[in-house]
């Protein structure tokens, strides 16, 4: 995918940010073109030779309209069944969930851990840690996404996340966005 300064972008692991700047470095001898980002959530920049952008799912953030409209299904549908009760199967889908670097991967691991969360409860359970990890981590994404392509605080997208799928974003300022 072609970008270039400026973009808003999507980047796994880090979340929603933008291009700060594009700059050539050299490491080993070797000059490199490289981008250099800046994420909605954190403090820091991470620069990535351009040559590399496409193996790290590193894409074009979608529009206010676009993410809106994909979470909704959270209103109707905010648990799923992953199908698995070996808590390790399940980490190793929110793994996989996460490298997808797509809206629809967030939405399903929020599923699951409302899922997981939910069932635990009625057992009279602990929630897991991890568990309550990855539900920021998703819930951040997107909220990340939103905020970043509207052009608007991490709160106001937080509260839009919120009214739109009936699901309290609250937590996610100390859990997600000081990752």
């Amino acid at each position: 995918m072609n970008f270039k300064v400026g973009t808003k972008v999507f980047y796994p692991s880090h979340g929603a940010g933008w291009i700060k700047a594009q700059k050539e470095i050299e490491f080993n001898g070797t000059k490199k073109m490289y981008y250099e980002f800046e994420f909605i959530n954190a403090s820091i920049t991470i620069s990535t030779p351009l040559d590399n952008v496409d193996n790290l799912n590193i894409r074009a953030v979608f529009s206010p309209k676009e993410i809106k409209e994909k979470i909704k299904v959270l209103k109707k549908t905010p648990y799923k069944d992953p199908k698995t009760t070996d808590f390790n199967k399940l980490m190793e889908i929110f793994k996989k969930t996460e490298s997808q670097a797509s809206i629809e991967s967030a939405i399903e691991t929020i599923q699951y851990c409302n899922y997981v969360k939910r069932e635990r409860e009625k057992d009279g359970r602990l929630i897991p840690v991890s568990i309550e990890n990855e539900l920021a981590r998703a819930m951040g994404d997107i909220v990340g996404e939103l905020a970043v392509s509207s052009n608007t605080k991490l709160e106001s997208a937080g509260k839009a996340f919120e009214k739109i799928t009936g699901i309290e974003a609250e937590f996610l300022e100390t859990k997600y966005f000081n990752r």
